[in-house]
């Protein structure tokens, strides 16, 4: 049986129309909409940083030429409309016609083998620039094409730029630039798909000339067969940069984001390719003021956005939350087994009602509970009393159970222990009153959740909002928790059974799941990450699962001291590799700049497949304070 939710079904369609099906809006508003208002997305470099799965390429194969002919083609079609208005704000269509020529342009294997040529770097780079250039004009004249537009209906429009720069690209007219493109293209592809590189001298003169299309061409003007004339904004979408080797990689960002070239172009990429100060401090800055490199201000010369959380978390979670539940419900709507029977609504079938412990496990809490009472010497006025407030306080919170409330309880008793004196406690008839009142939360209510999860194996993960929590703010891990969801939604289709998952079951699925990826990491340096996360998730479960709950609904990240996280890059090299990993492949987030206690930290936050994997908190805030010594210390333990 087929399940989109799987594969990225947006990354296997090849056909436009039912790609912008799948495609929620929301992302291009929640990512990009402020810097399009801004006027920062078409006129210098956008950097578009994000982990795997964040939706990259989702996002860059929109500005596609083919994608926005083919939405305008469409523009009154329902399903199309909302997207179409997006991309209509973000300056991409306009007065109903494309107002980009877009390119994506894939950097695979053949653009970072020419570093490893033995050339001069001066050479190297000219090949690369010269492929990339040729790659993107045969490919604007190959959608144009598509479109009905013929080479000779196009005229390249350029302001202050000599003869012999028009000369070199072959003119202004649309045929002998397409011709012009094709000789350099192949030139350099001779190089590229040969086993032995050539010697330099035998290098054909088509590939190291020069040839600058983007300092050139300013804009293309088409004539149509009507006579009209439309004028288009070059675009080119450089997508998996990090492929890139690293200085190749930053020639190429110093290259694109010169102030005198007019086309628009963006690199996509991940994290890993850029040195780990700048990695993370493209994250800290949420990408407004990212390290800049040697001779550019990257304020003023690259738009850097980060698909990764914002500083204003709960903003950026309900944001997420919004397009996950968008994302699931068009994939969902796919699916012939669920669209036939109307069922295009994830949400509505994901049960989150309370749940309960069985009969003889409930015995067991309560005995529990009782001899609780008596190893801490509460009287029994007392214990009333905490019944009676936590009935009153569940009168108001109907999904609050008989477990629960007796879990709550025992927090109460704890507290109440640590709050009285010793002495006081255990004379005989005494109900000694607390030192601070005792009240009660939803982040009591949260920790008395966790612990009946870890006492009782209580199910703990359920609704949309947690598998939404869960994904860490990333796309692809949205589907894939979302996949084993709707896999077993299906078998229950196929057996006629009701299409609805308990809270026992989505929980249990869930926690595998996250237990399969987290088994499967692969990515460099994914031992030592493990271990970071390993130590994090200890201590932070350890505080979590106090009788008490001092620390509230419970802790899922490691707080370090902001003037140490800020020497971090100097001091500890090794452990700032470590952690740009570990952030790349949403092991860990990062959180600077928490004010808490009359301090500033940097809260190294669990990502969500860890929190399932290890009985965490979803909720955010809690944390366990430690030093960056602690965690540097990790490296260097041949035991840690």
């Amino acid at each position: 049986m087929d399940n989109p939710f799987e594969r990225r079904a947006t990354e296997f369609v090849r056909n436009e129309e039912a790609f912008l099906a799948l495609v929620s809006p929301e992302p291009l508003d929640v990512y990009l909409r402020s810097y399009a208002e801004a006027g920062r997305l078409y006129d210098r470099l956008v950097v578009l940083l994000g982990t795997p799965g964040s939706g990259k390429t989702t996002i860059g194969k929109l500005f596609e030429y083919p994608m926005l002919s083919t939405l305008v083609r469409h523009s009154s079609t329902q399903t199309y409309r909302e997207l179409l208005s997006v991309l209509s704000d973000l300056g991409t269509i306009k007065n109903g016609v494309p107002a980009l020529l877009g390119c994506r342009i894939p950097m695979e294997s053949d653009y970072r083998e020419i570093w490893e040529y033995p050339y001069p770097n001066d050479l190297k780079d000219g090949l690369l620039k010269a492929l990339l250039q040729s790659r993107a004009v045969l490919t604007w004249f190959r959608y144009l094409g598509r479109m009905g537009y013929k080479p000779e209906n196009v005229q390249a429009v350029a302001s202050g730029i000599s003869d012999a720069a028009l000369k070199a690209i072959g003119g202004t007219d649309g045929a002998s630039i397409l011709s012009k493109a094709r000789e350099v293209e192949h030139a350099v592809y001779e190089i590229v798909g040969s086993l032995v590189p050539p010697e330099i001298d035998e290098i054909k003169q088509a590939a190291t000339e020069a040839y600058r299309p983007f300092d050139v061409i300013e804009s293309l003007s088409i004539t149509t067969d009507d006579g009209i004339t439309e004028s288009l904004i070059p675009m080119v979408i450089l997508d998996d940069a990090h492929t890139l080797n690293p200085t190749q990689f930053s020639n190429l960002v110093r290259w694109l984001a010169r102030r005198e070239l007019r086309i628009a172009r963006w690199i996509l990429t991940r994290l890993d390719v850029l040195a780990p100060e700048d990695a993370i401090a493209s994250i800290l800055t949420s990408g407004e003021d990212s390290a800049a490199l040697p001779g550019i201000t990257s304020s003023r010369e690259i738009t850097t956005i980060a698909l990764q959380r914002s500083l204003n978390r709960r903003e950026h979670r309900n944001k997420f939350r919004r397009i996950a539940k968008d994302m699931a419900n068009r994939y969902l709507s796919q699916m012939q087994q669920f669209s036939s029977r109307k069922l295009e609504n994830l949400a509505a079938l994901l049960g989150d009602d309370s749940v309960h412990l069985t009969a003889s496990k409930l015995r067991e809490l309560e005995t529990a509970t009782n001899n609780m009472q008596r190893t801490l010497n509460v009287s029994a006025d007392r214990r009333t009393a905490f019944v009676d407030q936590i009935e009153s306080y569940a009168a108001n919170q109907p999904q609050l159970s008989q477990d629960d409330k007796l879990a709550i309880l025992r927090i109460l008793l704890n507290r109440y222990a640590k709050r009285v004196p010793q002495g006081l406690l255990f004379e005989t008839d005494a109900d000694p009153e607390p030192s601070k009142p005792l009240a009660i939360s939803p982040e009591v209510c949260e920790a008395a959740r966790l612990h009946l999860l870890h006492g009782y194996d209580r199910a703990y993960y359920y609704g949309i909002d947690d598998l939404c929590d869960a994904s860490s703010e990333n796309a692809e891990q949205f589907l894939r928790m979302a996949a084993i969801l709707v896999e077993a939604l299906s078998i229950r289709l196929i057996r006629s059974k009701p299409p609805f998952l308990t809270a026992t079951e989505q929980h249990e699925l869930l926690r595998r799941r996250a237990n399969e990826f987290i088994r499967d990491w692969n990515f460099p340096r994914f031992e030592l990450v493990r271990k970071l996360i390993d130590y994090i998730a200890e201590r932070c479960l350890s505080v979590s699962l106090a009788p008490n709950a001092w620390i509230g609904a419970g802790a899922n990240a490691f707080g370090i001291p902001q003037e140490e996280f800020d020497e971090l890059h100097t001091k500890f090299p090794d452990l700032s590799r470590v952690l740009q990993y570990a952030v790349a492949y949403n092991a860990v987030s990062l959180v600077p700049k928490y004010e808490c206690k009359n301090r500033v930290w940097c809260l190294l936050e669990l990502g969500g497949m860890v929190i399932l994997d290890r009985g965490l908190t979803l909720r955010r805030g809690g944390f366990v304070e430690g030093s960056i010594e602690e965690l540097a210390a990790l490296n260097r333990s041949p035991n840690g």
